[in-house]
């Protein structure tokens, strides 16, 4: 599939999203490790645009712990491209991811749902909307258009 998009394409506007230990729908590997470490020097030898990885910080739609990132730091090296990080990172583990050569971007899903105003209050440090998730996939604006930005928080 990633050939016969990169063959119209372009491999540089190409990207590929995996889920290395993902276990939604009793769906896994026996070995994770060496499976998506072979996933990721495909992509590297096909020279797609970056590779998006989901660390095991969920469990289908349930947060399980919190564990460190680990898929991103461990497939970086072998895809040698931009990497960009998802799984429930909050400010201060994407920035560790960043600074510790982990990922080069941190994707916020979630937290943007909640957050119309996100970039600002990781930027300036605010707190985040808690976001409520039995209003996810339904439909409507509750839940989806109906979060104050910071500021309008900050006045209401």
């Amino acid at each position: 599939m990633v050939d016969a998009v990169a063959g119209v394409w372009g491999p540089r506007r190409v990207g590929v999203r995996i889920g290395p230990n993902n276990v939604f729908n009793e769906m896994h590997d026996s070995d994770p490790k060496a499976l998506f470490s072979h996933v990721a020097a495909g992509l590297r030898d096909r020279g797609i645009a970056y590779l998006h990885i989901i660390e095991p910080r969920i469990k289908g739609n349930t947060e399980i712990d919190v564990l460190p990132p680990v898929a991103a730091a461990t497939l970086k090296s072998i895809f040698q491209g931009p990497v960009i990080a998802a799984g429930g990172f909050d400010r201060e583990q994407a920035i560790a991811i960043v600074e510790n050569g982990g990922a080069d971007l941190v994707a916020f899903g979630r937290y943007f749902i909640a957050n119309p105003d996100l970039p600002l209050r990781l930027r300036e440090g605010l707190p985040l909307n808690a976001y409520d998730r039995n209003t996810f996939y339904y439909g409507g604006a509750q839940g989806y258009a109906d979060y104050p930005s910071y500021q309008a928080a900050k006045v209401a």
